[in-house]
């Protein structure tokens, strides 16, 4: 059995694994709700991280482990640009791939790499309340872009300072040293 049709892999001939879940539905609701397509705002990655950090943790504890390098291995990503939101699982290690249950017979004799079979039931099981969660978020960004177009934003303008969030590490000052390096440059 493949990856769903929401998961595509791209397992080099080495047996690095690198399996993209897209979620076009997103794609859709932010063309709905925006009237146009957008990238995601940085409060929407996070959520996708987050997200993505609970899925990988699942697959993690659900990884065969002889020593434990291939399980460590395991990594995740977030690709926010306008109309190819998805998240990226990559496992580097070369024999990842090959990877099978045990008592399975290899994938030389045959058998199916575990990752096939374990990463599109852990995506199907946290897509909901990803898709969920992302979606109440991006509800957020779009009233932050109304709220600044209606103080006399341009669209382009409030679609970029929306969804910013406060800036993690600063305070005071520099957060206001931030906030005015970034209108300078838009």
């Amino acid at each position: 059995m493949a990856l769903s049709k929401s998961m595509a892999d791209e397992l080099s001939g080495r047996g690095r694994i690198r399996a993209t879940a897209k979620l076009p539905e997103i794609d859709a609701y932010i063309r709905k709700v925006n009237k146009t397509s957008r990238p995601l705002s940085p409060t929407e990655v996070q959520v996708m991280r987050q997200e993505g950090a609970a899925q990988l943790r699942v697959i993690k504890m659900n990884w065969p482990v002889e020593t434990g390098t291939s399980r460590a291995g395991w990594t995740q990503s977030v690709i926010g640009r306008m109309g190819q939101v998805a998240i990226v699982f990559e496992n580097p290690v070369f024999y990842s791939g090959w990877i099978v249950r045990k008592g399975s017979h290899s994938v030389a004799a045959g058998g199916e790499p575990w990752f096939h079979k374990l990463l599109p039931v852990v995506w199907k099981a946290g897509k909901p309340r990803l898709v969920a969660r992302l979606k109440r978020e991006i509800d957020k960004t779009q009233k932050e872009i109304a709220k600044l177009q209606a103080q006399g934003e341009t669209k382009r303008r409030a679609v970029l300072q929306a969804g910013q969030g406060k800036p993690m590490g600063f305070s005071g000052s520099a957060a206001q040293r931030f906030k005015e390096a970034l209108k300078q440059v838009m």
